[in-house]
């Protein structure tokens, strides 16, 4: 126990470090805040009822639309894992505003969250690949270099992403990174041979009111998680979306990648919308501070 506390510690700080760095390459002025779209529902009060029926598309189906942010790990379920909340502070080393550790999620810290180590079901060649990513490792976080995070990382942490529903193509706009996904629901089908990139290739359709992505040709070079868990090549991701009320969207993600991992592995999050917000432009050479310093070490 008392390893697996140093080693979340360790990975604590790298979430703030992290976060520290975004908050320096990032846009600081937000524009089009409070602009909530129209037929927004309301209570009595006047405040955004998220608690209302999901919205529907023109054909029907539940519409995504919207932007949001991941359901966060708050201050108090931190303080658990570091065993109470003075040691929390103690290892808390910085409070970027809007960016503290309660605005992150959990398995963006660490995707296999809450398993012990024994049921992680890495195989050997992925473990190699957390060492060489893990504390004194000779292989740093892509952003470190003005790299993507990818996805589902870029979702996970203090970003918003945003999701246009339309006819043919579901567009997922990340504000990490300014990278975006194009989910196709033309009736395509997944290339045979494709190119890996960043974000994939995907393709989406509907199974009742659940929004079904399946997306292959992934490079290798993107972290799942804070942690470094790896991906490869051969990796393929399912997502099933659930919007089931007007300020919820629940997912499950399960990644299969049978060259590092022993057996498919699924994670459940919720994200919650984010009315009359917007996602920022983000440049990270534009205001990037870090590099130099991690050149030096």
């Amino acid at each position: 126990m008392k390893n697996a506390v140093t080693s979340h510690r360790i990975l604590f700080l790298r979430v703030l470090v992290l976060l520290l760095g975004i908050s320096l390459c990032g846009a600081l002025h937000a524009q089009w805040l409070n602009q909530a779209a129209p037929g927004t529902p309301r209570t009595r009060d006047g405040k955004v009822n998220l608690a209302a029926k999901a919205p529907r598309a023109r054909d029907g189906k539940p519409d995504l639309s919207g932007v949001w942010h991941v359901q966060v790990t708050t201050k108090e379920e931190w303080a658990k894992i570091f065993g109470g909340q003075g040691q929390l502070e103690r290892e808390q080393r910085t409070d970027v505003p809007g960016m503290e550790i309660d605005t992150v999620n959990k398995f963006g810290f660490d995707l296999f969250f809450g398993l012990k180590p024994e049921d992680v079901p890495m195989k050997p060649e992925a473990a190699a690949i957390v060492r060489r990513r893990g504390p004194g490792g000779s292989e740093a976080l892509p952003s470190e270099s003005c790299l993507p995070l990818a996805f589902p990382l870029a979702t996970l942490l203090s970003e918003l992403f945003k999701i246009n529903q339309g006819p043919g193509v579901t567009m997922m706009l990340l504000e990490l990174d300014n990278g975006y996904r194009q989910i196709y629901t033309d009736g395509r089908k997944l290339p045979v041979d494709p190119s890996p990139s960043w974000y994939g290739y995907s393709v989406g359709h509907w199974e009742g009111d659940t929004f079904v992505v399946e997306t292959t040709g992934m490079n290798d070079k993107g972290w799942l998680d804070v942690s470094g868990h790896p991906r490869s090549e051969a990796m393929r991701m399912t997502e099933r979306y659930r919007r089931r009320d007007f300020g919820h969207l629940d997912a499950e993600l399960t990644f299969d990648d049978p060259k590092l991992y022993t057996r498919p592995f699924q994670v459940k999050v919720t994200y919650v919308l984010q009315p009359g917000s917007d996602v920022l432009e983000y440049i990270c050479n534009e205001n990037e501070k870090d590099h130099v310093h991690m050149a030096a070490k």
